[in-house]
């Protein structure tokens, strides 16, 4: 009984990081996707409003109001040159003591570069 006692916080310690990098992992895989297809998006001709919305449609489980989508060149996107889409969303620590190891918030950010057809 002593012995779980002693090791229990320990193991609760383990199983809370598990969990909390597995969320910054998770959003990190949304973020990755959403730059993704907003790329490709962007190398098809659409504008601003439509890169941005399907950003959006990609990463539906974060929250669209903290997410935070970059487009460049912002203007005058002509064939054969490059367009980047970069997406980054904050994501909140919430175990105290890993809290104070990372930082919070923790930005993960996707970024992706296509050529426009």
């Amino acid at each position: 009984m002593v012995e779980f006692s002693v090791s229990l916080p320990v193991l609760l310690l383990i199983i809370a990081g598990i969990l909390e990098f597995s969320r910054l992992g998770s959003a990190l895989l949304l973020v990755n996707f959403g730059a993704r297809e907003g790329a490709r998006v962007a190398a098809l001709g659409a504008d601003d409003t439509a890169i941005i919305e399907q950003v959006k449609q990609a990463t539906l489980f974060l929250d669209d109001a903290k997410l935070v989508v970059d487009i460049d060149p912002e203007v005058e996107r002509t064939s054969s040159h490059e367009v980047s889409v970069t997406v980054k969303y904050p994501v909140d620590i919430n175990i105290p003591i890993i809290n104070k190891i990372t930082g919070t918030p923790k930005w993960v950010t996707g970024n992706l570069t296509m050529r426009v057809e």
